[in-house]
C-alpha cells in the first residue's frame, strides 16, 4: 500500500471525489491506476466502489479488460435538467467566447457550473460528457487585459447598479498623471475591443441630478466607493446598433476605402446595425455607418492611414 501523502484527506472526502471522477468523463478507469491516484489500497477502491453502486445503481459498469479490473459510470437514462450534450457544449463555447474579459473569479465559477451540469446531466450522450470540459475554441487576442485585480471594483459597480447607488470613482483617464474622483451613476456593463467599459452619467455637487454622461474603462479605475445616494435621474440608454460607445445622439458618417486588404477587412464584418455598404466599381468601398462616438469613430478611420478617408 503507497504511503498517505494527503493526512488530512477523510474517507468520505476521498469516497466523493473517487465519485466525482467517475462521473466526470465517463471512461474506464483501472482499479490499480486509482490505488494510485488516491494514494490506498485496491480493496480500499473496491470498498468504495461498491459504496458508489448504492447509489448509481446500473449506471456503474465494471469489468476485467486483460487481468485489469476496471469501472465507470454511464448514462442515468434520462436528464431532470431539461438540459442535453449540445446545450451544455454551447455554454463551453460561450466560456470560451468571454475568456479573453472575464476576471479569473468569474472564469472559475463559469467552469464549476459548467462541471457540474455535466456530472448531473443524463441522457443518451452522457459518456461523452468530457468533451464539455475541453476548450472548444482558441483566441490569440494581443493585448489582453487581466482583469482578475479588478473583479472587486466590477462587483462593486454592477452592485451599485443594480441598486441605483452613486458612486465616489477614482480614476486615472488615458494621458493623466494623476488620478480625479467622480460622482458617478453607473448603469450597464459594456466590452468593446477586448476591454470592459462601465457606462454612466457623473453627477452634480448635490447627487440629485446627471451632469453629463460618462463611460469609464474599468482597468483604469483605482478605487470604487458605494455611497448611500441613489439616484432617480434616467441613463443614457447603451445603443449598440450604432458604433462605439455612447456620448452623444446619432451622427451619420460616409468613409471611402481604396481597393485592398483595408476594404476586404471592412467588407467582411458588421460594424453597427446601422451601416451600409456600397461597392465601388474599382473594388473599393463606401461605407455609410451611424455613431455615437464621433472621436471614436474618427480614431478608427485614421488607424487606415492612407487606405481610409472621410467623404464630405
Amino acid at each position: 500500500m503507497p504511503p498517505k501523502k494527503d493526512l488530512d484527506t477523510t474517507a468520505g472526502l476521498r469516497l466523493l471525489r473517487l465519485f466525482r471522477k467517475l462521473m466526470l468523463d465517463g471512461k474506464r478507469h483501472f482499479q490499480l491506476d486509482l490505488a494510485e491516484e488516491f494514494q490506498c489500497s485496491p480493496q480500499c477502491i473496491m470498498r468504495m466502489v461498491g459504496e458508489i453502486e448504492q447509489i448509481a445503481g446500473t449506471s456503474l459498469e465494471m469489468g476485467i479488460d486483460g487481468r485489469r479490473r476496471w469501472y465507470r459510470i454511464r448514462s442515468l437514462n434520462r436528464s431532470r435538467l431539461g438540459l442535453d450534450f449540445e446545450e451544455i457544449r454551447y455554454l463551453s463555447v460561450c466560456r470560451d467566447l468571454a475568456a479573453s474579459t472575464l476576471p479569473e473569479q468569474v472564469m472559475s465559477r463559469v467552469d464549476g457550473t459548467i462541471f457540474e451540469l455535466s456530472v448531473l446531466l443524463a441522457d443518451r450522450d452522457y459518456e461523452r460528457r468530457d468533451k464539455a470540459q475541453q476548450p472548444a475554441l482558441a483566441f490569440y487576442a494581443k493585448g489582453r487585459i487581466d482583469y482578475t485585480p479588478h473583479f472587486e471594483h466590477i462587483e462593486k459597480l454592477l452592485q451599485a447598479a443594480e441598486e441605483k447607488r452613486i458612486c465616489l470613482v477614482r480614476y486615472k483617464a488615458s494621458g493623466q498623471s494623476q488620478a480625479r474622483e467622480h460622482r458617478f451613476a453607473p448603469g450597464r456593463m459594456a466590452s468593446m475591443n477586448g476591454a470592459l467599459y462601465i457606462l454612466g452619467a457623473t453627477a452634480t455637487d448635490d447627487y440629485k441630478a446627471m451632469k453629463q454622461p460618462t463611460n469609464l474603462t474599468v482597468h483604469r479605475i483605482e478605487d470604487v466607493a458605494v455611497t448611500d445616494k441613489v439616484f432617480s435621474f434616467p441613463l443614457p440608454d447603451a445603443d449598440t446598433a450604432t458604433f462605439g460607445l455612447t456620448w452623444h445622439e446619432p451622427r451619420t458618417f460616409n468613409i471611402h476605402f481604396k481597393p485592398g486588404k483595408a476594404a476586404d477587412y471592412v467588407r467582411e464584418r458588421i460594424w453597427a446595425d446601422e451601416q451600409k455598404m456600397l461597392e465601388q466599381e474599382d473594388g473599393g468601398l463606401e461605407l455609410e455607418i451611424t455613431t455615437r462616438s464621433e472621436p471614436e469613430l474618427l480614431a478608427w478611420v485614421r488607424s487606415f492611414g492612407e487606405e481610409a478617408g472621410l467623404l464630405v
